[in-house]
């Protein structure tokens, strides 16, 4: 088979992509693939037809299932493709606005690894609120990181209330968030700093880094455009591997940040006075 006709068997249908990842999983039999896919037999069958004429999957006397060895190899290889694309398909008009220069070329090339993210639009009558999808999940969450590169008014009165009922914070600010943060409350900023449950960093390698927050089972970003505008287009997820990714993205932030003690806070404060 061609390699253009082997893409197009498997990426021109949803049901031919989304079955073959469920292979790569292992072994299964027709009931769980509709289970599992929420497919009838009558929409998928066919699919599975050509993908056996094709030699990437096998079915045995039991009805079962599988990957041939061509097949797995070939899926294998797909696969961070298709999680690619999962992540980018319908949502070009967010993506290609977006200033991707600024995350790390191992981080980019994993970019997959986010899957299914939603794309939060700016409400124009609360556009200077935080969104409340990001506001709800931070308050269900007990342990929160968040790497903070846009200044907004609510963030500190929020980080102080939760972590005054005992919730773990991880925070890490650009420098010039901090300055501002600084400029506008340093008494805040110095109840937060004094928290035994909170940690904070300071990163002075490049403002313009995405935001983001992870939670006990989802993931925030606010990403700048390409104008190093932040314009309130968030994206949201709540996959295991948008933890993953945006945790390696926070300690990439972390091992580059300097810890903030209060002795050095009241320096800043005091040698700005």
């Amino acid at each position: 088979m061609a390699p253009q006709e082997l893409i197009d068997t498997i990426f021109l249908s949803d049901k031919r992509e989304r079955f073959l990842l469920l292979l790569l999983e292992g072994p299964t039999d027709i009931k769980k693939v509709k289970e599992h896919l929420n497919v009838t037999s009558s929409s998928i069958l066919p699919q599975i037809k050509k993908l056996r004429e094709t030699g990437l999957v096998s079915k045995d006397d039991e009805g079962i299932y599988d990957l041939t060895t061509t097949g797995r190899l070939i899926v294998e290889n797909l696969s961070p493709l298709a999680c690619m694309l999962d992540v980018f398909d319908s949502k070009e008009s967010y993506w290609e606005t977006r200033d991707m220069d600024v995350i790390p070329h191992h981080l980019l090339e994993n970019i997959g690894q986010l899957g299914a993210v939603e794309v939060i639009e700016p409400d124009l009558d609360h556009m200077y609120d935080l969104q409340p999808q990001l506001h709800t999940n931070i308050l269900k969450s007990n342990h929160i990181k968040c790497l903070i590169s846009f200044f907004h008014p609510d963030h500190i009165e929020v980080f102080n209330s939760i972590s005054s009922a005992g919730k773990n914070l991880e925070l890490i600010f650009t420098g010039s968030v901090m300055e501002r943060i600084l400029a506008e409350s340093p008494s805040d900023m110095q109840k937060l700093i004094e928290r035994a449950n909170v940690d904070i960093r300071l990163f002075r390698e490049n403002d313009y880094i995405p935001s983001l927050t992870i939670g006990d089972d989802f993931t925030y970003f606010c990403f700048f455009n390409k104008s190093h505008m932040y314009d309130h287009r968030d994206i949201i997820s709540f996959t295991e591997g948008s933890i993953e990714w945006a945790t390696q993205l926070f300690v990439y932030c972390r091992d580059l940040s300097v810890s903030v003690s209060y002795k050095m806070l009241s320096e800043i404060i005091n040698g700005s006075e």
